[in-house]
């Protein structure tokens, strides 16, 4: 990170929640302590880390007290850039990348990079095709996870601030939204791009369509 840091000082570098784990529990084992670190990483506001940090220190200060030595910016979603649209935590999508290239590793660099650049050409190629044959506007993925948050949406209760603010109950949990700026205070429309439950439910008590809020990452035509 030191060496991304002084040649990309502008770059918003993330480190893998998975390996952070791995590191921290050769000296923290507990199963409970492992949870509540997961539970950090997951955040997605200050407060919410907090919380859960302070979870952390009534089972075991030190614990606590070690794991945000680490710089909460590259692991925790609390802390995250949101230029991106990514709120995941881990690296797998590198991991998976690394596993694909694993053979072309073992040749002269020249040669290597000549490999992967083919093989990447060719499976953008292919992608790009499966995206032109999709009859929808977003992946079957994309709105499995969208008719999630619309069904959580409608267990929960908005109300009005005669704006363009909302305050948004879902169980004991209120959340502050600004359909103006597109922001929620849960924070997860603006890691992710896709209007959270509370912004969903917000825009449903406004007459106004939740998909029209969704951000250009997600559209068929941005891969086109």
């Amino acid at each position: 990170m030191d060496s991304v840091r002084n040649v990309l000082p502008k770059a918003h570098h993330r480190s893998c929640a998975k390996h952070i784990e791995s590191n921290w529990c050769k000296k923290w084992t507990s199963g409970e302590m492992k949870k509540l670190m997961w539970w950090c990483a997951w955040s997605t506001n200050d407060e919410e880390f907090k919380d859960q940090l302070n979870k952390l220190g009534k089972l075991d200060e030190c614990v606590a007290n070690d794991l945000v030595r680490i710089s909460q910016v590259a692991w925790c979603r609390a802390y995250f850039d949101t230029q991106c649209k990514n709120p995941i935590v881990d690296s797998n999508f590198t991991e998976s990348f690394n596993s694909w290239v694993l053979e072309e590793k073992g040749i002269p660099i020249i040669k290597m990079l000549e490999k992967i650049r083919v093989k990447v050409m060719e499976i953008l190629a292919n992608h790009e095709d499966k995206v032109r044959s999709c009859k929808s506007n977003y992946s079957s993925e994309f709105m499995k996870l969208y008719n999630n948050y619309r069904a959580i949406a409608h267990c929960c209760e908005a109300h009005f601030n005669g704006y363009y603010g909302y305050e948004v109950a879902e169980g004991d949990d209120k959340h502050i939204m600004n359909l103006e700026h597109n922001k929620c205070a849960y924070r997860m429309w603006d890691l992710s791009g896709i209007p959270c439950p509370h912004a969903i439910k917000a825009y449903l008590h406004k007459n106004i369509k939740p998909k029209t809020q969704i951000h250009w990452y997600y559209y068929k035509e941005t891969y086109l």
